[in-house]
């Protein structure tokens, strides 16, 4: 399965993509290239099975992440974000819900406001 990470600048995409695949991304890369990672899903049911099968093979699933830079009406008009979005299964849209005053914001912090699907 492949995710991909979307939001607004700054709201943790990239905080969140190093945590879920425990890679390095750079942060200060060029915006419109996407960082790829991959999640080992670990399964305690499957690794019982094991024990017991003793099989030649043990796979476990993965989860491919994909972090997009950031939306903006910049990003929406050019076809290497618009591709990055075609080529994932799912998206995971990352609000932001901190105050920090060190990073920008328009208006008071309000993640219900910030969600374009509501």
């Amino acid at each position: 399965m492949k995710t991909g990470i979307i939001g607004l600048p700054q709201v943790g995409k990239t905080s969140l993509f190093r945590i879920l695949t425990k890679a390095g991304a750079s942060t200060n890369s060029n915006p419109r290239e996407a960082h790829i990672g991959v999640a080992k899903v670990p399964d305690d049911r499957l690794d019982r099975l094991a024990a017991q099968c003793n099989p030649k093979k043990l796979v476990h699933a993965s989860i491919e992440y994909v972090d997009v830079g950031a939306i903006g009406q910049d990003a929406l008009k050019d076809t290497t974000y618009i591709t990055h979005l075609r080529t994932v299964d799912a998206l995971a849209h990352v609000l932001r819900a901190f105050d920090d005053p060190s990073i920008p914001h328009v208006g008071e912090n309000n993640p219900l406001r910030d969600n374009p699907e509501r």
